[in-house]
């Protein structure tokens, strides 16, 4: 089981093993409320699904090479490595080395993610006029990386799965409530040993929830042979 380090109280929903004649099983998944989130370590070959089970939430995805956390997932590099701003299933998503780190095996999705915005932070909030503050994506990321031992302080820009941005012909950007649907998922499997965390965003700055953000399932799944 992948070990798992949580900056706010999530939900174990399920730990469980089957097998399917390939091997071993188990599968582990976590129930984020919005403006919780988990961090876990996976091994390579682990299947990642994130889930968005009533369509009206946005997760923020790191991923962190174990063996040296200064190399992480970027969406700079995936913009230049694959020359598109929408990554799509087929796609091997790169680190700020240019190593392969996850492989983006399905999207039930109409395939709108963001790879543009900076994480939600209380000063971000405080940009945009909002009088409120909510959990944010920016501090769960940094609480998590410290209760794991890692000492890594910047914020990478996440990968805003579910999230609806595109740019225009004059080069501006333009966000939209996530088309994503009730049950929708985006699957992953990691090309080497990994820490990732995931932040199930509370901003509702722009309605890009759709709504009231509505939460996110992490299902690890690990297979033993």
């Amino acid at each position: 089981m992948a070990k798992d380090f949580s900056c706010c109280q999530y939900h174990l929903s399920r730990n469980r093993a089957k097998n399917s004649g390939r091997g071993l099983t188990i599968e582990t998944v976590y129930t984020l409320a919005p403006g919780e989130s988990v961090g876990c370590s996976v091994t390579t070959g682990t299947t990642v699904r994130v889930v968005n089970p009533k369509g009206h939430q946005v997760v923020d995805l790191w991923a962190f090479v174990e063996s040296d956390p200064t190399e992480y997932l970027s969406m700079a590099h995936n913009r230049t490595a694959h020359y598109t701003t929408r990554f799509q299933a087929g796609h091997v998503l790169v680190s700020n080395r240019f190593m392969k780190l996850l492989r983006f095996i399905e999207d039930t999705t109409d395939g709108l993610h963001d790879s543009f915005h900076a994480a939600c932070s209380a000063q971000s909030y405080a940009h945009f006029g909002s009088d409120r503050q909510y959990p944010n994506c920016e501090d769960n990321l940094q609480k998590t990386l410290h209760d794991a031992g890692i000492a890594f302080q910047i914020t990478p820009p996440p990968w805003n799965l579910f999230e609806k941005s595109f740019v225009d012909e004059d080069g501006l950007i333009h966000d939209g409530s996530t088309s994503a649907k009730a049950g929708d998922y985006v699957e992953l499997n990691a090309e080497c040993d990994l820490f990732m965390v995931f932040s199930a965003c509370r901003s509702t700055i722009g309605n890009i929830q759709g709504g009231d953000p509505a939460g996110a399932q992490i299902h690890i799944q690990n297979r033993q042979t």
